[in-house]
């Protein structure tokens, strides 16, 4: 078994500097298109580097950058974005990532030639970012464009009203921000996998699309069949979440790399369209784990060379994600050896830890593990001392059972801990 932890993940200092990313591109010369953004080291900045933006876009009156590049403190944090919320260049140690307020967004300054900039100090890490080109009240529905110079790594849907971009910032030792070393691109383009956006044949639902991770070396004729990590997105979200938001390869890249798990592959789904009445189908859960089960799941065997034996597969899933995680598991725990469900909403008829029947939890200790968490101050989920008493009595009933814990809202700064804390604790044994 691995060493687990409990971890309140503040500002803490990173053992060494890492090399800068792909995403960041040489400064531009003026009559250049904007090449993505251009990170570069500060001396003067209170993260170590700072990050300069850029969007073409002469016929706009005003361009604001949004993302997960604002910062305030815990007690701040609220549903519709932080009381009050700054970019890096007020960074202070104890500062959490949170959503501002529409208000509060950052202006950008627009050029002669039509190119809006704005540059910023940014903490170690995976952010995402994008921009806003007209005025909204409520930053959950701001309609938000991705960098046109730095696409995500997979596409999104087009009719989605948030697109993002992704830009990686090294440490530096000097300047301690986040732990982050797991979230930015290993330096070594082959220690990389890649990801893919493919389509698999439903037999109840037809043609459905999922995102796919082949770890580095990939290779389909081996002897023995991949590890098969499976991951579920939140309300709002798609197949392509977790890899244009939540950076999960680059946290396979370095799990693999520094042997956390076996080279696996990982499939991310869409609970998206399993009915016309979606997720207020009363049997929305039930749908989507059968579709997992008939659909995901023989795919992954049949066409990534994934493994069968549930011993050897993990599951985990946020927001509403993490519901189903926990559907699964109650339902058809011999699925999948570890189980991840974090920020799991209040509101949804999950089951709490006192509600839990002995036949539930005898059915649910097939799997080895379970792993859960929150946000501190995550206002739609229970507390983190609700999920602490989940865990506790999934560890009594005989499964391994733990629990992560930051600071932090409904938010992917949240959710990527929760995944590397996933890899790193529960989803794959020794």
């Amino acid at each position: 078994m691995r060493r687990r932890r409990h971890a309140w993940l503040l500002a803490a200092a990173t053992p060494a500097a890492l090399a800068l990313a792909a995403c960041s591109s040489g400064a531009s010369s003026p009559d250049a298109p904007p090449e993505g953004p251009e990170v570069v080291a500060a001396a003067d900045s209170p993260t170590g580097y700072v990050a300069t933006f850029r969007l073409d876009a002469p016929d706009a009156e005003q361009v604001w950058l949004a993302g997960d590049l604002y910062f305030t403190r815990p007690e701040l944090i609220a549903l519709t974005g932080a009381e009050r919320s700054w970019l890096g260049d007020g960074w202070l140690r104890g500062d959490v990532p949170a959503a501002p307020l529409a208000e509060d967004l950052a202006p950008m300054t627009r050029a002669e030639d039509g190119v809006w900039e704005l540059t910023t100090a940014v903490p170690a890490g995976l952010w995402n970012y994008g921009f806003v080109t007209e005025e909204c009240s409520l930053i959950l529905v701001c309609s938000v464009q991705a960098d046109p110079a730095n696409p995500a790594p997979v596409a999104t849907d087009a009719a989605m009203t948030q697109q993002w971009s992704q830009v990686f910032v090294p440490a530096d030792p000097a300047h301690p921000t986040y732990d982050a070393t797991a979230q930015v691109q290993t330096a070594d383009p082959a220690e990389r996998g890649t990801v893919e956006a493919r389509t698999y044949l439903s037999v109840e639902h037809g043609e459905r699309e999922v995102g796919v991770y082949l770890p580095p070396g990939y290779d389909p004729d081996r002897a023995e069949p991949y590890p098969l990590l499976v991951l579920s997105h939140g309300a709002g979200d798609d197949e392509s979440a977790w890899w244009t938001q939540g950076g999960a390869a680059q946290q396979l890249d370095h799990a693999i790399e520094d042997g956390t798990v076996p080279p696996v592959v990982a499939i991310t789904t869409d609970f998206s369209g399993l009915s016309e009445a979606g997720m207020e189908d009363p049997d929305f859960f039930e749908l989507y784990a059968a579709e997992l089960e008939d659909g995901v799941l023989p795919y992954a065997a049949a066409e990534l060379h994934a493994s069968t034996d549930p011993g050897q597969r993990a599951f985990a899933g946020l927001s509403m994600g993490g519901r189903l995680a926990e559907h699964v598991l109650l339902t058809r725990p011999d699925l999948f050896a570890a189980y991840g469900m974090w920020s799991m909403p209040a509101g949804v008829g999950g089951t709490q830890a006192a509600a839990l029947t002995d036949a539930e939890l005898a059915d649910a200790v097939t799997a080895r593990a379970v792993h859960l968490g929150t946000g501190a101050e995550d206002s739609l989920t229970p507390t983190p001392d609700a999920f602490q008493a989940l865990a506790a009595r999934y560890r009594a009933a005989g499964a391994e059972a733990d629990t992560f814990a930051t600071h932090g809202g409904h938010a992917w700064w949240v959710w990527r801990q929760m995944l590397g804390d996933f890899l790193a604790t529960a989803a794959f044994e020794d």
